[in-house]
């Protein structure tokens, strides 16, 4: 019943019968430990009811004996005894014995040609210990209590309702009370076990119809291809686990889609961006070798191809960087503490000597530092100057800002170029995509330089943002941590 095979050779347990066999368990526990304890309670509270009886009826019998010094005597007539007088099966029965064993009374419903009736009489003159104490009888629940004269006179002068010691027995038959114990053994029994049959039929449908998101889920996961991600498991609620559970998956498969589908587009882009200078090379070479050249013919095309190599080789380079995992782009040179009032104007004196349009501003006058590699650090603000002289018009000015603002150090590239749309604003981090106006503009480019830029800035703890400015032009801030002093 709870095994199912899941393809394999050897049987498995399912969740949904492990669940179940884990419910069933816990209430098989909980029903015998209930039963066993109402079935304890309710024997001693029948055997002590009985009990009860018992001591009541001995003491009214002992009160209607007379004890007295030389004799006990036992008068009935003398008394009111009404106990025993209903020949009922299961009421209590009394009997009165000497100290030679000879029947003295009896009470009424007592009737020794009754096999259980003459058992009494049998168990109750047997030899035994005198005093108040309790005889085992499998048929009678009894008791039983000795009176003696303390100096008996000679038998001689004995009264005929005198006698020298007298024991009083009280029974109650355990036919009824046996019966009832059977009774209740079998609903203790029978009654728990019906309810754990229909407890396991219900908790299993239950199960079943819980669990079955977890079967959909299961279902629509094997569905799944290693190259398409396109697929969503079901939800089947909005609050349980299993909801939660659906939802987190289907998050990791819209993260998992996208980064494949940023593979296959990084991979097209690369193929692309490697075969344009891979195609000038071969170019420059078969031409060259068309026919017998001058040396500075050769000079010159050995300088486009150098270009070309050295193009080629920094496409290589960034994209073995973006390459790297995300908890390993960091690694390279140490880094170290720098000064940004003191190495920035450094950084920057051979651009300033390439041109003119580009110009620093300090935007605070108090110094602050930064910890980074120098050389990832100027490799970053590099790429967002180039990028900017690229995109911008001749003779416009590039500027270079430093402020510092919620703990962060801000290296501001200002330019006057067309900007950016909304949408592309973030776009222009993703490795080789390029604006619509950058496209038609005609200026040449990998579109990778914002790429390893935002990359740099990840690996040393900062970001890279942008934003338009007014009227026109854009604005790229590098954002890092200030090492406080």
């Amino acid at each position: 019943m709870f095994w199912s095979r899941t393809g394999g050779t050897s049987p498995e347990m399912t969740l949904v019968n492990r669940v179940s066999l884990f419910f069933l368990a816990a209430l098989a526990l909980c029903l015998i430990g209930y039963s066993l304890f109402s079935y304890w309670l309710i024997r001693n509270h029948l055997y002590d009811h009985v009990d009860d009886q018992l001591r009541s009826s001995l003491n009214a019998l002992v009160a209607a004996v007379e004890v007295e010094e030389d004799a006990v005597k036992w008068q009935p007539l003398e008394h009111t005894i009404t106990l025993g007088d209903d020949k009922t099966a299961d009421e209590v029965r009394w009997i009165i014995i000497d100290e030679k064993k000879s029947l003295i009374d009896s009470s009424a419903n007592v009737d020794f040609y009754q096999d259980r009736d003459a058992e009494l009489l049998r168990r109750v003159t047997a030899d035994g210990e005198e005093g108040a104490a309790s005889i085992e009888s499998p048929s009678w629940r009894l008791l039983r209590m000795s009176l003696a004269a303390s100096r008996p006179k000679p038998a001689s002068e004995m009264e005929p309702d005198e006698a020298v010691a007298v024991t009083i027995i009280v029974g109650h038959p355990t036919e009824q009370l046996r019966a009832d114990l059977w009774y209740l053994a079998w609903l203790v029994v029978v009654l728990p076990l019906a309810l754990w049959v229909i407890a396991a039929m219900v908790g299993r449908a239950y199960c079943l119809r819980a669990l079955s998101p977890l079967r959909r889920m299961s279902s629509e996961a094997r569905s799944i291809s290693q190259a398409d991600f396109r697929f969503r498991l079901p939800v089947a609620s909005q609050t349980d686990e299993l909801g939660e559970l659906s939802r987190s998956f289907n998050r990791l498969l819209e993260q998992l889609q996208q980064a494949f589908d940023q593979q296959q587009r990084f991979t097209g882009d690369a193929a692309h961006q490697l075969r344009t200078p891979l195609t000038v090379l071969r170019g420059e070479i078969d031409l060259a070798l068309r026919r017998p050249r001058t040396d500075e013919e050769y000079r010159r095309v050995l300088q486009t191809l150098r270009c070309q190599t050295e193009e080629l080789q920094q496409i290589i380079e960034t994209l073995l960087f973006l390459a790297r995992p995300g908890h390993d782009a960091g690694s390279g040179p140490d880094s170290e503490r720098i000064a940004l009032a003191d190495w920035l104007p450094h950084h920057l004196h051979r651009w300033q000597e390439r041109s003119e349009r580009v110009r620093l501003v300090e935007g605070t006058d108090q110094p602050f530092c930064v910890l980074a590699a120098p050389g990832m650090l100027g490799q970053a603000i590099d790429n967002l100057i180039e990028n900017a002289l690229k995109y911008s018009p001749p003779e416009s000015p590039v500027v270079i800002r430093t402020t510092r603002a919620n703990g962060q150090a801000c290296i501001a590239v200002e330019d006057e170029g067309p900007g950016l749309h909304e949408d592309e604003r973030e776009a222009v981090f993703e490795p080789f995509y390029r604006s619509s106006d950058a496209r038609k503009s005609g200026v040449s480019g990998t579109g990778l330089g914002l790429t390893l830029a935002a990359r740099i800035a990840q690996s040393l703890g900062g970001c890279i943002t942008s934003e338009n400015r007014t009227p026109r032009g854009s604005r790229f801030t590098l954002s890092l941590p200030v090492m406080e002093e």
